[in-house]
Protein backbone atom coordinates (compact mmCIF):
# COMPACT_ATOMS: atom_id res chain seq x y z
CA UNK A 1 0.00 0.00 0.00
CA UNK A 2 3.01 2.40 1.17
CA UNK A 3 3.88 2.19 -3.16
CA UNK A 4 0.91 3.47 -4.12
CA UNK A 5 1.35 6.84 -1.57
CA UNK A 6 4.73 7.22 -2.92
CA UNK A 7 3.27 6.68 -6.48
CA UNK A 8 1.11 9.54 -5.89
CA UNK A 9 3.96 11.83 -4.65
CA UNK A 10 5.88 11.36 -7.08
CA UNK A 11 5.13 14.14 -8.79
CA UNK A 12 5.28 16.66 -5.56
CA UNK A 13 8.66 15.41 -5.81
CA UNK A 14 9.68 16.76 -9.21
CA UNK A 15 8.63 20.43 -8.46
CA UNK A 16 12.20 22.44 -8.73
CA UNK A 17 13.27 23.21 -5.07
CA UNK A 18 11.89 20.43 -3.38
CA UNK A 19 14.11 18.41 -1.40
CA UNK A 20 12.12 15.65 0.25
CA UNK A 21 8.65 14.92 0.55
CA UNK A 22 6.66 12.23 3.17
CA UNK A 23 3.45 11.24 3.86
CA UNK A 24 2.12 9.95 7.50
CA UNK A 25 -0.82 9.94 9.67
CA UNK A 26 -2.04 12.94 11.74
CA UNK A 27 -0.56 11.05 14.70
CA UNK A 28 3.13 11.05 12.97
CA UNK A 29 3.43 7.64 11.53
CA UNK A 30 5.37 7.43 8.37
CA UNK A 31 3.07 5.79 5.30
CA UNK A 32 5.42 6.69 2.47
CA UNK A 33 8.27 4.81 1.18
CA UNK A 34 10.07 7.80 0.36
CA UNK A 35 11.81 7.10 3.54
CA UNK A 36 15.56 8.63 5.13
CA UNK A 37 17.16 9.62 8.19
CA UNK A 38 14.83 12.92 8.21
CA UNK A 39 11.28 11.09 6.83
CA UNK A 40 9.89 10.14 10.53
CA UNK A 41 11.45 13.57 11.98
CA UNK A 42 9.61 15.45 9.19
CA UNK A 43 6.12 13.65 9.75
CA UNK A 44 6.09 13.89 13.67
CA UNK A 45 7.07 17.85 13.43
CA UNK A 46 4.10 18.05 10.27
CA UNK A 47 1.81 16.18 12.32
CA UNK A 48 2.47 18.18 15.48
CA UNK A 49 2.33 21.63 13.70
CA UNK A 50 -0.71 20.92 11.92
CA UNK A 51 -2.84 19.79 15.24
CA UNK A 52 -1.28 22.91 16.91
CA UNK A 53 -2.64 25.20 13.91
CA UNK A 54 -6.37 23.49 13.66
CA UNK A 55 -6.54 23.41 17.88
CA UNK A 56 -5.38 27.37 17.73
CA UNK A 57 -8.18 27.95 14.90
CA UNK A 58 -10.82 26.01 16.28
CA UNK A 59 -9.96 28.83 19.54
CA UNK A 60 -9.90 31.41 17.54
CA UNK A 61 -13.20 30.28 15.54
CA UNK A 62 -11.25 30.29 12.33
CA UNK A 63 -11.53 27.77 9.68
CA UNK A 64 -8.59 25.42 10.13
CA UNK A 65 -5.61 25.95 7.96
CA UNK A 66 -4.89 24.04 5.04
CA UNK A 67 -0.96 23.94 5.46
CA UNK A 68 1.45 25.30 7.57
CA UNK A 69 4.81 27.13 6.62
CA UNK A 70 8.13 26.81 9.00
CA UNK A 71 11.11 28.97 7.39
CA UNK A 72 14.38 27.32 8.28
CA UNK A 73 17.52 28.77 7.67
CA UNK A 74 18.35 26.90 4.54
CA UNK A 75 14.84 25.60 4.05
CA UNK A 76 11.33 25.63 3.99
CA UNK A 77 9.12 23.14 5.53
CA UNK A 78 5.61 23.02 4.19
CA UNK A 79 2.96 20.33 6.22
CA UNK A 80 -0.32 19.93 4.64
CA UNK A 81 -3.56 18.21 6.15
CA UNK A 82 -4.62 15.33 3.43
CA UNK A 83 -7.67 14.53 5.15
CA UNK A 84 -9.07 13.31 8.32
CA UNK A 85 -6.21 10.47 8.75
CA UNK A 86 -2.77 11.42 6.82
CA UNK A 87 -0.39 15.03 6.45
CA UNK A 88 1.95 15.37 3.99
CA UNK A 89 5.36 16.79 4.57
CA UNK A 90 7.57 19.04 2.24
CA UNK A 91 11.05 20.19 2.40
CA UNK A 92 11.96 22.80 0.24
CA UNK A 93 15.05 24.76 -0.46
CA UNK A 94 15.12 28.64 0.86
CA UNK A 95 15.23 29.92 -3.06
CA UNK A 96 11.99 27.42 -3.80
CA UNK A 97 9.01 29.47 -5.47
CA UNK A 98 6.23 28.42 -3.13
CA UNK A 99 3.66 28.86 -5.72
CA UNK A 100 4.33 25.83 -8.03
CA UNK A 101 5.18 23.67 -4.88
CA UNK A 102 1.75 24.43 -2.80
CA UNK A 103 -0.15 24.09 -6.75
CA UNK A 104 0.86 20.37 -6.94
CA UNK A 105 0.96 19.76 -3.37
CA UNK A 106 -2.72 20.76 -3.17
CA UNK A 107 -2.77 18.03 -6.01
CA UNK A 108 -1.24 15.42 -3.94
CA UNK A 109 -3.60 16.26 -1.00
CA UNK A 110 -6.65 15.79 -3.32
CA UNK A 111 -5.42 12.33 -4.72
CA UNK A 112 -4.42 11.32 -0.72
CA UNK A 113 -8.06 12.10 0.58
CA UNK A 114 -9.70 10.20 -2.62
CA UNK A 115 -7.45 7.42 -1.77
CA UNK A 116 -8.03 7.03 1.71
Amino acid sequence: MSEIYSNVLFGLNKVNGVKMTALGTRDGFLISEYENDDSEIMIHMAASMIQAAEKAANQLDKISPNRVIVDFKGEKLIAASAGPKAVISVMATQDASLDPIISELDRTVERIRNIM
